[in-house]
């Protein structure tokens, strides 16, 4: 574990990978934390040290931590190997078993997000000046794109101003490892509020870098978008916590629940992974009891049943077969 090499391998993983940020800050923590554990039982990097370090991991950590940490130190000593700084990599035997139990997402409910926007909505008509009235226009536009295509709040926040294209109805994202994708905004009410502040943002801040800003015309914070929505939910009256991130999960249930087409919802929401995607079909029932009454077969054959309330027990009773041993 040289602070050289991890050093040369964050320097990959910024320049060539072009991981964000907050990744690279994880990669960091759980490769240190390793090299640290390794130095303070003076064990050498092999497979043994390793796989007890994995041991005592999963003994004060939950089974997705553990394998987010078991990842980045795979990913490393692949690395090291590829640039042939290792002849052969000491995870490769490492066998990892952990029963990790399925968490579904948490949703907002429709009448919650409804009252949510409705909140947003009744801020903007009842605000006094323009530079109320400005921020109220941005808080619903944040909250309308936040839902309108799924977006994790740090890509929400990192919008620039020329990656919405309003006439053509699309909005670019960057997502995670650098992949972009571009999601079709559908609605008009939508496209409405966010050319609104798009016009009174250009008129405030002219020449802004970012779509959504703060009260200096900088980059609008990820606590800032947390901080919208608990105003919002707490002005509707509605209990409990929200965060950015409901949104994304609703947004993708919901749009589950309607067209049922897994493959499109992960190219909505850039996972890199269907397994990813896979949770938000079993967070769906709502889509399950739709197919399951329109479209099961039961429903189309037509079986002469006994009323209700008829003699059932006049009807023969089933032979009974005794099954005796074969002795042979």
């Amino acid at each position: 574990m040289s602070m050289e090499y991890l050093e040369q391998y964050f320097r990959y993983c910024a320049l060539q990978k072009k991981l964000d940020a907050k990744t690279l800050k994880a990669y960091r923590i759980d490769l240190e934390q390793l090299a640290a554990y390794l130095q303070a039982n003076g064990l050498s990097t092999n497979r043994a040290a390793l796989e007890q370090y994995v041991e005592q991991l999963s003994a004060r950590c939950k089974p997705a931590t553990v394998k987010r940490k078991y990842a980045s130190i795979r990913a490393y000593f692949h690395y090291l190997v590829y640039e042939e700084l290792l002849d052969r990599s000491p995870v490769e035997k490492v066998r990892l078993q952990l029963r990790q139990e399925i968490v579904l997402p948490r949703l907002i409910e429709k009448d919650a997000l409804t009252g949510i926007l409705d909140a947003a909505y009744e801020a903007l008509e009842a605000s006094a000046g323009e530079h109320q009235r400005f921020f109220c226009l941005r808080d619903a536009a944040v909250l309308e794109l936040l839902f309108a295509c799924g977006a994790r709040v740090s890509e929400l926040c990192h919008l620039r101003a020329s990656t919405l294209d309003l006439e053509r109805q699309v909005v670019r994202i960057m997502g995670k490892g650098g992949r972009e994708r571009w999601v079709y905004l559908c609605s008009p009410q939508v496209l409405d509020v966010l050319g609104r502040y798009r016009s009174a943002c250009q008129a405030r801040y002219p020449g802004a870098v970012w779509f959504f800003v703060n009260r200096d015309g900088k980059r609008l914070s990820e606590q800032s978008v947390r901080r919208i929505i608990a105003r919002c939910a707490s002005a509707a009256q509605i209990g409990g916590r929200y965060t950015p991130h409901m949104f994304r999960h609703s947004f993708a249930t919901y749009l589950w629940d309607n067209c049922g087409d897994i493959y499109e919802v992960k190219n909505i929401l850039g996972h890199s992974s269907i397994k990813t995607t896979e949770r938000y079909v079993h967070a769906s029932l709502q889509r399950q009891k739709m197919v399951l009454t329109t479209a099961h077969p039961r429903q189309y054959l037509t079986v002469h049943t006994v009323p209700s309330g008829s003699a059932l027990a006049a009807l023969p009773k089933p032979p009974v077969f005794d099954i005796a041993p074969n002795k042979e």
